[in-house]
């Protein structure tokens, strides 16, 4: 293993760390060691650790643990977001099909309950990223949701800039008519809020994508199925432009005379050759059973 402190405990600068992998491999013990360490060496700021797994256990492993003052821990409600963002702007959504369509309203109402897969994550991430551009917190610390969940959720900023971009050809309908028949046309609040949500979305995929402020942390077991899907995985972040740097294998064997252990250390080490082949040029971090 690599001797020299991990890239996310050693670099100040970062705003946002992610633990992602496939569940059961420890990324909840991790987000949560690591916000930890940060809220105990710079008790002056404010660091956030947040879950962002539908199926939370991110209060319940650290329940009994005294917090430091300084660390806040949420357990985000993705579909609670999505329904609070609804209710705040459905009706602008609704505005805005109605102007670049000829659908009543049943058909319009029908269009905006259609559900975009991880349109839900996304909301929630954007509070994450409205904090972060708030400075709110020094420090963002997320325990993600099982690989694929949290696979869709790093793909929606582009669907959503394409959804974005769709309703706003529905709006040049409306601003060729106003044009045409006033001479002229000046962005209304329905111009500015499609806007601003683009700009929220681009702040995500701008911050998702900046290894000084960013770094996705993939946890992993020293196992042959775990293995695969990490290099999978950290295949996916590169095409995503999402920066790595530190890979966690979880759950070692201890060096000891214990024949078991010596078995199954003997097992594991050779999945973290296999590691060290698969991902060359990334540190590698070990958890003690």
């Amino acid at each position: 293993m690599d001797p020299v402190e991990p890239v996310f405990l050693s670099s100040p600068a970062l705003r946002v760390i992610l633990f992602g992998g496939k569940g059961g491999v420890g990324k909840t013990t991790c987000a949560a060691a690591t916000a930890l360490t940060y809220a105990r060496e710079d008790p002056e700021s404010s660091q956030l650790l947040v879950s962002t797994d539908p199926a939370h256990s991110l209060i319940d492993s650290l329940d009994g643990a005294a917090l430091p003052p300084n660390l806040r821990v949420v357990e985000l409600d993705a579909e609670e977001r999505l329904a609070a963002f609804k209710s705040a702007h459905g009706a602008r959504l609704r505005e805005i099909a109605a102007r670049g369509t000829f659908l009543d309203d049943d058909d319009i109402n029908g269009f905006l309950e259609l559900s975009l897969p991880g349109l839900d994550e996304l909301i929630a991430f954007l509070e994450i990223s409205r904090w972060i551009d708030e400075d709110r917190y020094a420090r963002v610390v997320v325990d993600t949701a099982p690989w694929g969940h949290t696979l869709r959720l790093l793909e929606m900023p582009e669907l959503i800039g394409r959804w974005l971009g769709t309703l706003d050809a529905l709006l040049a309908k409306h601003r060729y008519m106003k044009k045409l028949y006033r001479g002229s046309y000046r962005r209304d609040e329905l111009d500015h809020f499609l806007l601003e949500l683009a700009a929220a979305v681009d702040r995500v995929k701008k911050i998702l994508r900046d290894p000084d402020r960013c770094r996705f942390v993939p946890v992993t077991l020293a196992e042959r199925l775990c293995v695969c899907e990490t290099v999978g995985l950290v295949a996916d972040l590169g095409r995503l432009k999402i920066p790595v740097a530190d890979v966690v294998i979880n759950r070692l064997y201890p060096d000891l005379s214990c024949p078991a252990c010596a078995e199954g250390r003997s097992r594991q080490l050779r999945e973290v050759a296999r590691i060290h082949e698969e991902l060359p040029g990334h540190s590698r971090r070990s958890g003690v059973v």
